[in-house]
């Protein structure tokens, strides 16, 4: 299948290793493939994106929130009414990641942590993952998938940035769900967008 990327394509099967690196993650998954989709805004189906408003910084802002648990359930006003009882949430995140590491209430199977507990297991776990490649998520091989039904049914003969972006609008897990709820962007609406964007470049 690979061969039939184009070569802005084959970057962004590539380049989602990095994306999951800086981000200190240990897999790759859709989040990362629409994080180096943005490497080439000029391209069908990533200049949709970036005409919605999206940019590599929000869609890394929108990423690390998502993964990490930022905020976790709780809203803004949940948050302030703990704090009226005396409880500041970002104070017991700082006290717990001071005494047990960086990330430790973060849940272990949203960071891919799967290795041993503590800041020490933590850094073995970091430094043996810039060592070997990072393995795709299902759902970000599920979206490469339908990046290539995508390109059949438009009987395009080789897989581009749009397909790329159209399997990634077809995924329905609950990561990029919530990447997609973050940036303000609806999968279907941006589906239809690119689809659209398409129509009007053939004319």
């Amino acid at each position: 299948m690979f061969e039939r990327f184009s070569k802005e394509a084959r970057e962004i099967v590539i380049r989602p290793q990095d994306e999951a690196r800086a981000l200190g993650h240990e897999w790759i998954g859709t989040e990362h493939l629409l994080l180096a989709v943005l490497r080439h805004p000029q391209q069908p189906g990533a200049a949709t994106l970036t005409r919605l408003g999206v940019t590599p910084a929000s869609c890394r802002a929108a990423v690390a929130g998502v993964v990490s648990g930022a905020g976790d359930d709780l809203g803004a006003q949940d948050a302030e009414a703990l704090r009226a009882f005396g409880i500041d949430l970002e104070e017991v995140r700082r006290r717990a990641e001071e005494s047990f590491g960086q990330g430790a209430l973060d849940d272990p199977a949203s960071t891919g942590d799967t290795g041993a507990r503590g800041p020490a297991g933590r850094h073995r776990e970091g430094a043996r993952a810039l060592s070997r490649h990072l393995p795709f998520a299902a759902r970000a091989k599920k979206a490469l998938k339908d990046a290539l039904r995508e390109a059949l049914a438009r009987k395009d003969r080789r897989i581009g940035v749009e397909h790329v972006v159209l399997g990634l609008s077809r995924s329905d897990d609950n990561i990029s769900l919530g990447v997609f709820t973050r940036l303000g962007v609806d999968p279907e609406s941006l589906r239809q967008r690119v689809l659209s964007d398409l129509r009007e470049a053939a004319a």
